[in-house]
């Protein structure tokens, strides 16, 4: 049986325009630039993991833009919202690719959580949220399962990016580390490589397929590293390695004195 695939892509950051720029670098090119890179490294027909933050301004244009664009490379989807996004225009506008809450991949399944809040950049679990972690787990014991969402729960070492991270997460651990088939965390919103542990379970972060925060940095920064992704191979026995790689031929440089994005 061959190891399902799965591909981490977060913070897309696309604009009203196919000529929107951010800090520098144009969203789309740079998310064809990571596609690109996905596809020469042999995982061009894995299922792609969408994690927050796919428009920046949370506008029709870019939902309807990153439908088409996905459509035209026949990409399998997966998606939840960011602090950026309006889910009501994702569901409307990705109209090729619904929301789902568990995603299948072979005996593996993924489950995705909304931990964005209107108003705030901050992350936060709804009871809602919660309710549904709670029965979704339940349906899942005979499986191994990743958790995704965009925020992170712990600190990751940066003053500014740590302000932002869950406030209710230990409210989620509660329930998480009642089932030992979770085998991780996967989050977004601080566009850069973190690995470490939430309690008990391994939490990873993924680089933006835009542009880089600088890591350990107390104040808002941005770094010169090109626009990334994260790959993950699942073992049907519930172990799996992952890492991250870079669109390295990707050739428009970031604004790194931009003092906001």
């Amino acid at each position: 049986m061959v190891n399902p695939k799965l591909i981490h892509i977060t913070d897309l950051h696309f604009g009203v325009s196919a000529d929107s720029v951010l800090a520098g670098i144009n969203p789309l090119d740079s998310f064809n630039a990571v596609l690109d890179a996905i596809d020469e490294n042999g995982f061009g027909e894995e299922l792609l993991l969408l994690s927050g933050d796919l428009s920046g301004v949370a506008h029709r244009n870019s939902y309807k833009m990153l439908n088409g664009l996905l459509k035209n490379r026949n990409k399998q989807v997966a998606w939840l919202p960011g602090n950026h996004d309006r889910f009501s225009l994702m569901e409307k506008y990705l109209d090729n690719f619904p929301f789902q809450r568990v995603t299948d991949l072979g005996n593996w399944a993924v489950l995705s959580l909304d931990s964005s809040q209107l108003g705030t950049p901050a992350g936060h679990l709804s009871g809602e949220e919660l309710l549904c972690a709670e029965r979704f787990l339940s349906n899942l014991r005979d499986r191994p399962v990743l958790i995704s969402m965009h925020h992170c729960p712990i600190p990751i070492g940066s003053s500014w990016l740590d302000e932002h991270k869950i406030d209710n997460a230990e409210d989620l651990y509660n329930i998480l580390i009642r089932h030992e088939n979770i085998k991780g965390v996967i989050t977004g919103h601080v566009h850069q490589n973190f690995e470490g542990l939430w309690g008990k379970l391994p939490l990873y972060t993924t680089p933006s397929s835009c542009i880089q925060f600088k890591q350990g940095s107390d104040i808002f920064g941005i770094s010169s590293e090109p626009p990334g992704y994260r790959w993950f191979d699942l073992n049907v026995n519930g172990n799996f390695t992952t890492g991250v790689a870079f669109a390295s031929g990707f050739n428009q440089l970031p604004n790194v004195n931009s003092s906001s994005y």
